[in-house]
């Protein structure tokens, strides 16, 4: 009984298989905050590689507006568009791009690349709200969600607090300059609140990430009768496994027949080996085309008396290019005097008949 209980716990590593059923169930380690630390990330990459020049671009906007209001009331409103358009598309267009790639490579560096269009097939229980309430206001679901939600908030506030405390006389000081040199003070500023603020958001990440991982793996664990069974199903019954190796044997049986057509003779024990080999001077040395045993040896005898190409019994040569030569390689030197006389004799015979003995 003990031992029933222990088969069924689910104490062992998954195997692949188990792994690939996961994943394509949608089931994998992965961090709610990934994708949005990524795409900051490169917002902010993207904004500090081009800030001199979209700041140029937004002053020289600003600039035209003020400078001739009229414009903008009783002026050509396809000129405003045009030059309104222009500044958001070098505003957002590039932010927008790097953003989106970035998103898109988080996540496949969690799930990997697995395509799957039975995730685009619609599910309409999906839709019901009924099926996510009780995960939504369960105790533990929702306490952890909570927690999750608080650390976030609370992290984010507290690096925020001690950056803005440690750069206040940098914004005091730009509070009595000019507008230029306040902009700029206040845009440095802002962009090393939302790096702090990011990377405490990615330090979050990865331990969500790790914390999605452990609890993953725990959850595809398998028992032990579990494994006994996976394995019992991919070995098959053994009337599969007979059904394989007949199919085996008829594809390799059809590839002895081709092989044949081109032999030149074939050497024989008797009853439990056979050699075919083919010999043109061109190439140099005879080559083993099809080699056997027992049953494939007794198949290859037959298929040569119907194609006619002549058999010679010798039972050490026979051994020997079996055992020694695979498939369509040449002979070795060891086999080249008695593979002549072989050959000799059979141009000798040839047309009086087949199955004769060297």
């Amino acid at each position: 009984m003990a031992d029933g209980d222990d088969d069924s716990e689910k104490t062992e590593d998954p195997s692949p298989e188990r792994r690939k059923k996961a994943r394509d169930d949608g089931q994998f380690a992965r961090a709610k905050d990934a994708g949005a630390v990524a795409a900051t990330v490169a917002v902010l990459l993207v904004l500090n590689g081009t800030w001199d020049e979209l700041a140029a671009n937004i002053r020289d906007f600003c600039l035209l507006c003020f400078r001739d209001p009229l414009l903008l009331v009783r002026g050509d409103m396809t000129l405003v568009l045009e030059q309104t358009l222009k500044v958001l598309l070098l505003a957002c267009m590039p932010v927008g791009l790097f953003a989106c790639l970035a998103g898109i490579a988080a996540g496949f560096a969690q799930a990997g690349f697995h395509p799957s269009f039975e995730a685009l097939e619609p599910k309409f229980e999906r839709l019901d709200p009924m099926g996510t309430l009780p995960k939504l206001f369960s105790p533990k679901e929702g306490l952890v969600n909570v927690l999750l939600g608080v650390l976030r908030i609370g992290v984010v506030g507290a690096v925020a607090y001690s950056v803005l405390k440690g750069e206040f006389p940098r914004l005091a000081v730009a509070s009595r300059g000019t507008l230029a040199m306040a902009s700029v003070q206040i845009g440095a500023v802002t962009f090393k609140v939302a790096v702090w603020c990011t990377f405490a958001l990615g330090v979050l990440a990865v331990v969500d990430y790790a914390q999605s991982w452990w609890k993953h793996e725990n959850s595809i664990k398998m028992s032990r009768q579990e494994l006994k069974d996976e394995s019992k199903n991919q070995e098959g019954s053994p009337q599969i496994k007979q059904r394989q190796r007949q199919r085996a044997r008829e594809l390799s049986k059809r590839g002895i027949r081709k092989a044949l057509k081109e032999a030149t003779v074939v050497v024989t024990n008797p009853t439990h080996v056979a050699v075919a080999l083919r010999y043109h001077p061109a190439e140099g040395a005879p080559v083993v085309v099809a080699k056997g045993y027992d049953e494939v040896a007794q198949h290859i005898k037959r298929l040569a008396k119907e194609l006619g190409v002549p058999t010679v019994e010798n039972v050490p040569l026979a051994r020997g290019l079996a055992e020694k030569v695979r498939v369509g390689r040449v002979i070795s030197g060891e086999f080249y005097a008695a593979v002549a006389e072989v050959l000799a004799f059979v141009y000798r015979l040839r047309g009086r008949g087949r199955g004769v003995r060297a």
